[in-house]
């Protein structure tokens, strides 16, 4: 106990040298999701082990340890060769197809909606790598001020967008396939859903001084490639034009994205056609989101929907577009979508709709959504469920220390 203590204090006492060595230069203002006030309120608490931020602060710094001996991740990794003809281009197939066991070829794929047959991600895994490692990394620079973690970031970052030899071509052709049906869909663009914090680890990276100006700028050039790609093909048409979470999911994408390149008006614009294309067709008056409820994971789906709206709306917050005082005319609003959701916590058993997946990670999921409605909605209503069923199990959650709760 005595030789814990004394590591502690170490670390603390490192943190709070390191603190005052890093943030000057960091443009918080052009964040898509996450908040540089309370990032800054947050690395100023830390300095107090008592702060009720320090259990996230400490899982964070274990991620990053172990995130700085991570393989770098890229797309050229992938055993098969897309229909395009470069491993450099992302492929993957959609989660819930399966070969059809009455075909000798098993083609084409039948869908089992619900059921993740593990050898359709291909690319999948190391994209979902890159997002959670980078940003892991990024934010315990941030909050340590140690240098090598932004280093290792910035590694990362060159075999994915720069060294010509790993890097992804800036499209998802090819993503979600279907054997035998089709080579990709526009669906497939949700496989990007990470894309919302890589940009803010990015904008992070940038301000460490470990990331030249050159790699940031082609970097920067990528993904202004990428949302030409996703905002004209007919792949990113039909994503935008989708009537469940995906169509939401493509907003939080483009509009994180477009906030990386400043590009608010496009932000702005997007974020305001929301209440009329997204939450008048999908929220009905008592909250349910009809299209998330036929799925066979219905309560989670409705909860993950309902984290596009927030993380799009956080984004709209920030270039003056307010989407969470929005009523349909029908009734619906994103209040109520939480509303509805809220009465089934601790409720698995009264649930009347199928949920053949896991119960604890998406009223987790909407614990978190829970915290932050209390600040968009001005409501203690909120933050005395957050702290009455929440905050103590999920003291250690990440976004405890980049986005704030009840103000």
């Amino acid at each position: 106990m005595k030789m814990k203590r004394i590591l502690n204090y170490l670390l603390i006492t490192s943190v709070i040298f390191l603190l005052l060595t890093c943030g000057n230069k960091i443009k918080g203002d052009r964040f898509a999701g996450w908040d540089y006030e309370h990032m800054k309120s947050v690395k100023k608490d830390l300095k107090n082990e008592n702060s009720v931020y320090y259990p996230a602060f400490r899982k964070l710094h274990s991620d990053a340890e172990k995130a700085l001996s991570a393989v770098p991740f890229s797309v050229t990794f992938k055993n098969r060769v897309p229909p395009g003809g470069t491993k450099h281009d992302y492929m993957s197939m959609g989660p819930y197809w399966w070969p059809d066991t009455t075909k000798p070829d098993g083609l084409p794929y039948i869908r089992r909606d619900g059921i993740h047959n593990p050898d359709n991600g291909i690319d999948r895994s190391q994209l979902g790598d890159l997002f959670s490692a980078t940003r892991t990394l990024a934010l315990a620079w941030y909050f340590t001020g140690e240098k090598k973690y932004a280093d290792k970031a910035v590694i990362l970052l060159k075999t994915w967008f720069i060294d010509t030899a790993t890097l992804m071509n800036p499209h998802l052709q090819y993503a979600q396939a279907i054997p035998g049906i089709t080579t990709g869909r526009g669906i497939g663009i949700i496989d990007a859903r990470g894309v919302y914090s890589l940009v803010d680890a990015v904008t992070l990276i940038e301000a460490s001084g470990a990331l030249r100006e050159e790699y940031s700028r082609k970097i920067r050039e990528w993904f202004e490639d990428f949302f030409v790609w996703l905002t004209t093909s007919s792949h990113g048409r039909d994503e935008d034009n989708y009537k469940n979470n995906h169509s939401v999911a493509y907003d939080v994408i483009v509009t994180g994205i477009a906030r990386f390149l400043r590009n608010d008006e496009y932000v702005r614009k997007k974020i305001s056609e929301m209440p009329g294309r997204r939450i008048a067709p999908m929220i009905k008056s008592d909250g349910r989101q009809p299209e998330e409820l036929i799925r066979t994971n219905a309560f989670g789906y409705s909860v993950s929907n309902l984290r596009n709206f927030f993380d799009a709306g956080e984004t709209g917050l920030k270039v003056g577009v307010n989407i969470f005082n929005y009523t349909n005319p029908e009734g619906g609003s994103l209040k109520a979508a939480l509303d509805f959701l809220v009465k089934y916590i601790d409720k698995k058993d009264k649930w009347e709709w199928q949920q053949i997946g896991g119960w604890e990670g998406p009223e987790n999921n909407l614990g978190l959504l829970v915290r932050r409605a209390a600040r968009y909605f001005n409501d203690p209503f909120y933050d005395k469920i957050w702290k009455d069923k929440f905050s103590d199990k999920l003291k250690n959650e990440t976004e405890l220390l980049v986005l704030p709760g009840f103000n």
